[in-house]
């Protein structure tokens, strides 16, 4: 089997209102909403998508997020630093080959220094803005999470990246935002939907999120997703839907 078991990396919790997840829904109704990366067990060696929270948080939050850290109060314990996870599933950092980027947001990013090493793979589109992006949304780049020396591999538009997984691209939450499709050989397929899909709501109750670039695209997305979903027998995989969690973090 070329790409095999899908396991999910707990990677703290952000305090948020429903409402930026899901708009003009819940307003005022803050929720606890999970942070995870994905492991990737493939013939051509374990593959990570996206890098979590900045584990310098944990001494020092202001200085590794910002303002941020006050407004949404990230929450972390040690053990969430993704490499600690990675030593849970047996995995070192170096043992990683590659690293996907769902996109370059900060808590999508927060670990990604650690993997100078390998090839970081990401959309052109998403590397340019995210070093000048509009200033509506420039707050969800930080430059001390992915402007460093990275083994970065552009690429524009949907991709297969190796055998049983490939990227498929939904702008709207950020200009580049890709999602994962993973599709071994045997057994169920998934769609890591990145923040395309925050919520299993967002498909279902067709609303976008508050926080996107560009929302006419982001509904795109949805729709998209949906429909691959659909087509491929692939269960879509929310970003930081609670639920969709709790549910997979012991099955995939």
């Amino acid at each position: 089997m070329l790409a095999g078991k899908v396991h999910i990396l707990r990677g703290g919790f952000i305090d948020i209102d429903r409402s930026i997840f899901l708009t003009g829904t819940d307003i005022g109704k803050k929720i606890k909403a999970p942070v995870c990366s994905f492991v990737i067990m493939h013939e051509e060696g374990p593959i990570l998508v996206d890098a979590g929270l900045n584990p310098d948080g944990l001494t020092d939050p202001e200085h590794a997020w910002g303002p941020r850290a006050r407004l949404i109060k990230p929450e972390l314990t040690e053990a969430d630093d993704v490499r600690n996870r990675l030593k849970e599933l047996g995995l070192d950092v170096s043992d990683i080959k590659m690293v996907i980027l769902t996109h370059l947001h900060w808590d999508h990013t927060g670990g990604l220094r650690f993997f100078t090493h390998c090839p970081v793979i990401v959309q052109k589109a998403e590397y340019r803005f995210a070093f000048n992006p509009d200033s509506f949304v420039s707050s969800q780049y930080m430059r001390n999470h992915f402007d460093f020396p990275v083994n970065y591999q552009l690429i524009e538009g949907d991709r297969i990246i190796v055998p049983g997984i490939s990227v498929i691209k939904t702008s709207g939450h950020t200009p580049g935002h890709q999602s994962i499709l993973i599709k071994p050989d045997n057994g169920n397929s998934y769609i890591l939907s990145g923040d395309a899909m925050c919520l299993k709501d967002n498909l279902t109750l067709k609303i976008p999120s508050s926080n996107n670039w560009n929302n006419r695209q982001a509904m795109e997305s949805i729709h998209r997703l949906g429909h691959l979903s659909e087509l491929l027998k692939a269960e879509i995989i929310s970003s930081h839907d609670t639920s969709t969690w709790e549910c997979l973090i012991e099955s995939l």
